[in-house]
C-alpha cells in the first residue's frame, strides 16, 4: 500500500512540475517580450550586435521569471488537480484511503522548491542580472557617438539632444557637425560647426568645434540670438553616455550593499525610502510561490462531483491569489516610506500560507452554495440565448444555417 501512495505521489509530482514549468516559460517568454521591447530602440538606434540584443534578453530573465513563478505553480497545480478530479482520480484516491495530504505532499515540494528558487533568485541573481542590464543599455547610449558618425543621419543621444555628423574626416575629425539642445524648456539650443574633434584636457574630454555658430531662441519670448565662434569646446560628458558619473538604483545593489550603503551615495540622501523599500521587496516576495501552492491544493485537491461547482472554485481560487499578489505589490511600494507597510509586506504572505495550511491540513473542504451555482448558470444561459437572438451566438441545431 505504502508503495501504491509514493507511486501516486510521483504521478501527481511530474503531472504538476511538467505544466508549472511548461506555463513558466510560456508566461516569462510573454512577459520578457514586452519588457525587451521596451528598450530596443537604444540597441537599434546604437547599431547594437545580435548578441548584445540576446545578453539583454537573457539578464531580464531573473526578474521576469521570479514575477510569474507563483501563478505558474496555480496554473499548473489547479489544472492537474482538476483534471484528476474530472477522470475520477482524486475519487478513487479518496475512497482507496488515500488523505488530501497525499495529493498536497508533491505540490508543496514543487512549491517549497520554487520559493527557495526565488530567494536565492532575489538576494543574490536578479541584483546582478539588473546591474548588467544597466551596463548593457549604458554601453549602447555611449555608442551613439560612433554611430551618429557613421550613420550621416540625426540620433537621439539622450532624451531633448540630437547631434548629426556628416563624415568622419582623415586624422579622426568630424565634419559637418550639427547639434539640436532642447533639454532646457525656456531655450533652444543649436550648434552648427564645419569641423570638429575630441580633445582631452585634464582628463576630461571636450568636443572642440571650429568654423560655426550657435543659435539661441528664448522660448517664451520668442527673441533669437546667433553667436558666430572660431573655436568652441563643449563638455563630451553631455552627449557620451560612458562619460556621466553612473548612478544605480537600489535594485541593482547587492544585498549586502543594501544594509551598508555609501554615504555619498546619492539615492541614499535624495531617497532612503527606495533602499529600505528593496530590502522589504526582496525578504518577502519569495513566501508567494508556497501561498499560491496551498491556495491551489486547497481549492483543487479534493474530489467534486458537480463541474460548476470545480469551476467556481477554480475561478475562486485565481481571484483569492490575485488579491493576495496586488496587495503584496501595494504594501511593497509604500514599505520604505510606512512601518506598517513594512510589517504587512510579510504578514500578507504569512498570514495566507498559516490559513491555507490549516484548512488544508484539516481538510476543509470549500464548497459553494449551490443557489450560487443555479445562479450564474441561468444567468450565462440567458447571456448564451441572449447572444443567439442577435446572431452573435448560434444556437444548437442552427450550424448549418446562414450565419449574421
Amino acid at each position: 500500500m505504502r508503495t501504491i501512495m509514493k507511486l501516486i505521489e510521483r504521478y501527481i509530482f511530474r503531472r504538476v512540475l511538467a505544466l508549472s514549468l511548461t506555463t513558466l516559460c510560456a508566461t516569462t517568454a510573454i512577459v520578457l517580450t514586452t519588457q525587451v521591447l521596451l528598450r530596443v530602440n537604444i540597441l537599434t538606434e546604437s547599431g547594437e550586435s545580435l548578441g548584445t540584443f540576446l545578453k539583454l534578453a537573457l539578464f531580464l530573465v531573473p526578474a521576469m521569471a521570479m514575477l510569474v513563478m507563483p501563478f505558474a505553480l496555480l496554473i499548473g497545480a489547479s489544472q492537474n488537480l482538476n483534471a484528476m478530479n474530472g477522470d475520477s482520480e482524486l475519487a478513487v484516491i479518496e475512497a482507496s484511503g488515500g488523505s488530501n495530504l497525499l495529493i498536497a505532499k508533491p505540490v508543496m515540494l514543487i512549491a517549497v522548491a520554487m520559493t527557495l528558487i526565488s530567494l536565492a533568485s532575489s538576494l543574490f541573481v536578479e541584483p546582478w542580472s539588473n546591474r548588467q542590464l544597466r551596463e548593457i543599455v549604458s554601453a549602447a547610449s555611449a555608442d551613439l557617438m560612433s554611430f551618429a558618425v557613421q550613420s550621416g543621419t540625426f540620433k537621439r543621444v539622450s532624451k531633448n539632444l540630437y547631434i548629426q555628423i556628416d563624415e568622419q574626416l582623415p586624422g579622426g575629425d568630424f565634419g559637418g557637425i550639427f547639434i539640436v539642445d532642447l533639454r532646457n524648456p525656456q531655450m533652444q539650443l543649436i550648434y552648427y560647426a564645419k569641423r570638429g574633434a575630441i580633445r582631452t584636457v585634464d582628463g576630461n574630454n571636450f568636443l572642440v568645434m571650429q568654423q560655426g555658430e550657435i543659435q539661441r531662441k528664448n522660448q517664451e519670448t520668442g527673441q533669437i540670438s546667433t553667436i558666430t565662434f572660431a573655436s568652441y569646446a563643449l563638455d563630451f560628458a553631455t552627449f557620451d553616455a560612458s562619460q556621466r558619473t553612473t548612478t544605480y538604483y537600489p535594485k541593482e545593489r547587492s544585498t549586502t550593499y543594501l544594509f551598508s550603503p555609501d554615504p555619498n551615495d546619492p539615492i541614499v540622501k535624495s531617497a532612503p525610502a527606495q533602499i529600505r523599500g528593496e530590502i522589504h521587496r526582496r525578504f518577502s516576495e519569495w513566501l508567494y510561490p508556497l501561498l499560491f501552492g496551498l491556495i491551489a491544493v486547497y481549492f483543487g485537491g479534493a474530489a467534486r462531483s458537480n463541474r460548476d461547482e470545480r469551476l467556481w472554485s477554480l475561478g475562486l481560487s485565481v481571484l483569492i491569489a490575485l488579491a493576495f499578489r496586488s496587495v503584496g505589490f501595494l504594501v511593497v511600494g509604500n514599505s520604505g516610506q510606512s512601518l506598517v507597510s513594512a510589517l504587512l509586506c510579510y504578514l500578507v504572505p504569512l498570514s495566507g500560507i498559516v490559513i491555507f495550511a490549516v484548512l488544508v491540513a484539516f481538510h476543509k473542504v470549500p464548497r459553494v452554495a449551490q443557489s450560487w451555482v443555479d445562479r450564474t448558470s441561468d444567468l450565462v444561459e440567458h447571456i448564451r440565448r441572449l447572444g443567439s437572438s442577435v446572431g452573435l451566438v448560434s444556437s444548437p441545431g442552427e450550424g448549418g444555417g446562414e450565419r449574421r
